[in-house]
């Protein structure tokens, strides 16, 4: 039995959650339909699945690709690409309340219809939202929030996190906070060799400043499939899935620090084989992993102030 009776999912994104909430998960089916479940309190309960009502006008009818983030003021907006490769959101009303109508940004802009993937996390001490989607060639735009009441920078601007001769192309791209305020980005390349860029201050609002790329294959990491990342006790924590499908995992020592623990060895927390992975923070400095393994069934597991939950749920694998 999958995670929470989840149903059969193939993308997924999660984030913390405001106010009295935990975390919240979103998954997307092979129908694009965009199901989604909360934790009812900080490192607690979950609620049920749901299934959001896609249909009529004003909507994005499919979804294919989906990131989210919380905001300065508490609120969580998600972000998702439908069918045409448009953008759309859906914001909080107030932070872990209700939700609004969805909106197709103005900012939408210079990358309408050329977007192909998308990731999202606070950044700076007051936690203003960021940005970043990659085109269909590779290359990454950003926008970020300008207020905190919520705005965004109106249009999509190329990222860098500094001025280079040649600019970086990815396949697939994570952002966490460093536990300092600090945003911290990775990139998967066309090889599935890892990058990452790690923001010099988040003292402006909104903050600004990166430092260089460093990689390839950053901290000595395998070639990746894919990448997910969050915030946590130590400051930020990295999951990755390998050529083999195995999951590997390393994490700041402290928050903000240079000193990473090191890749795990054999499979992470034994975990199962899988294609699709996402991570939040829970509102209480701890962590939440879900993975899909090879047989399209939702894994979770949860960290809690002593450590690591012993085993996944549903559990180690389906091979």
């Amino acid at each position: 039995m999958p995670w929470h009776n989840a149903p059969v999912l193939n993308k997924l994104t999660a984030t913390q959650q405001g106010g009295n909430r935990g975390a919240q998960l979103w998954g997307v089916d092979y129908k694009g339909s965009l199901h989604t479940i909360v934790q009812k309190t900080p490192g607690g309960e979950w609620g049920d699945w749901v299934k959001l009502d896609l249909s009529g006008a004003n909507r994005p009818k499919q979804v294919y690709e989906l990131a989210a983030t919380q905001m300065s003021d508490g609120r969580v907006t998600l972000f998702v690409l439908d069918h045409k490769q448009d953008l759309w959101t859906l914001t909080q009303t107030s932070a872990g309340g209700d939700w609004g109508g969805w909106v197709r940004p103005d900012w939408n802009g210079m990358a309408s219809g050329d977007l192909k993937k998308l990731c999202a996390a606070p950044q700076g001490d007051k936690g203003f939202g960021q940005m970043w989607a990659l085109m269909s060639d590779g290359l990454a735009v950003g926008n970020h929030q300008v207020s905190a009441d919520g705005n965004w920078f109106q249009g999509w601007y190329e990222w860098e996190p500094s001025t280079v001769t040649e600019k970086h192309r990815f396949i697939e791209v994570t952002a966490a906070r460093q536990g300092d305020g600090r945003s911290i980005l990775w990139g998967l390349d066309a090889n599935r060799q890892l990058w990452c860029a790690r923001q010099t201050s988040g003292d402006a609002t909104p903050p600004t400043g990166w430092e260089p790329w460093q990689g390839p294959n950053w901290q000595g990491a395998p070639r990746l499939r894919n990448i997910a990342a969050c915030e946590s006790k130590t400051g930020a924590c990295l999951w990755g899935i390998d050529e083999d499908y195995r999951m590997v995992s390393l994490f700041q020592t402290a928050p903000g620090s240079d000193k990473w623990s090191g890749w795990s060895s054999g499979d992470w927390m034994n975990a199962p084989f899988s294609y699709e992975l996402t991570a939040a923070a829970q509102n209480n400095g701890c962590a939440h992993v879900w993975a899909v393994d090879l047989q399209q069934v939702l894994h979770g597991i949860a960290q809690t102030p002593s450590g690591w939950d012993r085993s996944w749920v549903p559990g180690r694998r389906h091979s």
